[in-house]
This record gives C-alpha cells, structure tokens and sequence, in this order.
C-alpha cells in the first residue's frame, strides 16, 4: 500500500520538478521571478492530478486477483515455509 501512495505522490511532483529544472536552467538560481506564477501553478497542479488518475488507472488495470486460500508462513521442524496462496481444497 504504501508503494502506491509513494508512486502516486511522485507523480504528483513530477511536473514541479520539471518546472523548476526548466527554470534553473534558462534563468540560472538567480533568475527573476515569473510575473503570473499563479496560472503555472495551477497548470502544474491540473498536469499532476492528471498524472495521478492514470497512475490509479494503472494500478486498478494491473491488479489481479490470486485464486486459492492465503497460507501465513509457518515454521514446521526448523524449517521455514514461505506463505503465499494455495489451490482451493
């Protein structure tokens, strides 16, 4: 769960980032500032919200469903069995 919402909230960012790499390289770290920042950033913000619904999009088409019943991982006779889904009895 938390992988998704880590991929989710660096979508999110990408387009910032982008925006401020763009802006370091053309006017330098001393480069005077936008005039109309607010319209960027409210562009910045309708990029990464896009961003993010695909990524929801992604995840919810890649999910599949495991068929069987989960088995913990157990430890039998000094040996550790891994856990995962076992075929339906």
């Amino acid at each position: 769960m938390i992988r998704i919402v880590i991929t989710q909230i660096v979508l999110f960012l990408m387009p910032f980032v982008a925006f401020f790499v763009y802006r370091l390289a053309t006017e330098g770290r001393t480069g005077a500032a936008i005039a109309s920042t607010g319209r960027v950033k409210f562009t910045l913000a309708m990029i990464g919200a896009v961003l993010v619904l695909a990524g929801f999009v992604y995840f919810a088409m890649s999910w599949h469903e495991q068929s069987g019943v989960y088995v913990p991982a157990q430890y039998r006779d000094g040996v550790l069995i891994p856990g995962g889904f076992r075929p339906a009895e």
